[in-house]
């Protein structure tokens, strides 16, 4: 009989011995599954971190290329306006000189009378008044085709800004 009792408890502690060895095995493997969920889940982390950071650098190039490409069309407006410019101030120096001659003119043939004397006063303030409105006319409209150049320039900005907003988004 005792050696039957040490026998049961013999089993019972070899039972208890392997059902401990299992539990540790299953509890190995159960964070061993784990750590390999966690490693697949911060790689996944890292691919999507690392295409968004691919995405914005994408479309800050998008961003840099259209911007110089909007600088390039403006600096090129910018002097089309200027060649315009000098070759409306060049007409108007012309005019003007056509308009001097002109009233030098009148002038001469208006000294036998009294009343040509007052046309030809007139006729000179007239000249004078076209002069100056001439070289007025010209700066305006080169004053006029720089804002609308400036304007072109800052609506092809803000349309570049908004692509970049949008795909930031």
């Amino acid at each position: 009989m005792k050696t039957a009792a040490i026998a049961l408890a013999a089993g019972i502690a070899l039972g208890g011995s392997g059902a401990w060895w299992v539990q540790s095995l299953r509890a190995g493997a159960a964070i061993a599954l784990r750590n390999d969920q966690q490693s697949k889940q911060a790689l996944t982390q890292a691919q999507q971190a690392q295409q968004a950071t691919e995405n914005k650098a994408a479309g800050r190039l998008q961003h840099a290329a259209a911007q110089q490409d909007n600088t390039h069309a403006y600096t090129q407006e910018i002097q089309r306006l200027e060649a315009g410019r000098a070759a409306d101030a060049a007409r108007i120096a012309s005019l003007q000189h056509h308009l001097r001659t002109t009233a030098t003119q009148h002038a001469q043939a208006a000294s036998d009378a009294a009343a040509c004397r007052d046309l030809a006063d007139q006729h000179q303030r007239l000249a004078a008044l076209a002069v100056q409105g001439a070289g007025v006319v010209g700066e305006l409209g080169d004053l006029v085709a720089r804002r609308d150049a400036q304007v072109a320039l800052l609506r092809g900005q803000i349309a570049t800004d908004r692509k970049l907003l949008e795909q930031s988004q």
